[in-house]
């Protein structure tokens, strides 16, 4: 089955992949955001699949530090769930209708469990054109700490304009595509260098990230750090 083109059935409601009223907001550099509401009632299988897996992986490799970005999660196609095919084949669509590129290879996927204290360091991603994150879950962040970048995707790069208001090229603030609100999906170039601020919530927060490209990569990803 064509996922893209025929959608998916879950809990007897179908969900098309793409759909023709989505509203788009683009910002400069190549920033766009879809919002994604009607997810919301059909998560949960995802979310308690991928937090089954944080478990599992926390006691066989404790993380080494807290700004890893939390626990990785990957191979999600293989939890034979069909909301991940669904909201894979929207970060697949997504990527061509910004690019205008007729195919999208995923080079990477993987979802980011993060707990109270975690973070992710700055940094890009050399083998992608472009990524696109997803809010699967936002946690409880703002609802135990007054910290306004609790938890939150931050893009800190000089080619950003709305990273740099004093000086041209001069990071001296910060782009926050996603805060708080479940369902968004940002898509982003891979070489604007991003981090995760410290998380504050008790429970766990969620995102899912793809690495994309207009055709298959040569070689093998290599997960440097697994921060990256």
């Amino acid at each position: 089955m064509n996922i893209e083109s025929e959608g998916v059935w879950i809990d007897g409601e179908h969900f098309p992949a793409w759909r023709q009223d989505t509203e788009m907001t683009n910002h400069e550099g190549g920033v766009s955001i879809i919002e994604n509401p009607e997810f919301e009632p059909v998560k949960s299988g995802l979310v308690e699949a991928i937090l089954q897996k944080d478990v599992d992986q926390r006691t066989d490799r404790p993380l080494k530090s807290v700004a890893e970005g939390g626990m990785k999660v990957r191979n999600l196609h293989e939890l034979g769930l069909a909301f991940f095919d669904l909201i894979d084949a929207r970060a697949r669509i997504f990527f061509k209708v910004i690019t205008g590129a007729n195919e999208a290879v995923v080079d990477d996927c993987w979802a980011n469990v993060m707990h109270k204290g975690e973070w992710l360091v700055p940094h890009a991603h050399q083998r992608a054109t472009a990524s696109v994150v997803y809010s699967l879950e936002p946690g409880d962040g703002a609802e135990v700490s007054d910290e306004p970048l609790n938890g939150h995707l931050m893009l800190t790069d000089p080619r950003l304009p709305q990273c740099c208001p004093m000086k041209e090229s001069w990071v001296s603030s910060f782009f926050r595509p996603i805060g708080d609100q479940p369902s968004m999906m940002v898509l982003f170039p891979s070489y604007i260098t991003h981090m995760v601020a410290p998380y504050q919530g008790e429970q766990p927060r969620i995102t899912i990230a793809w690495n994309i490209n207009s055709e298959k990569l040569p070689g093998e990803v290599q997960h440097v750090g697994e921060g990256y």
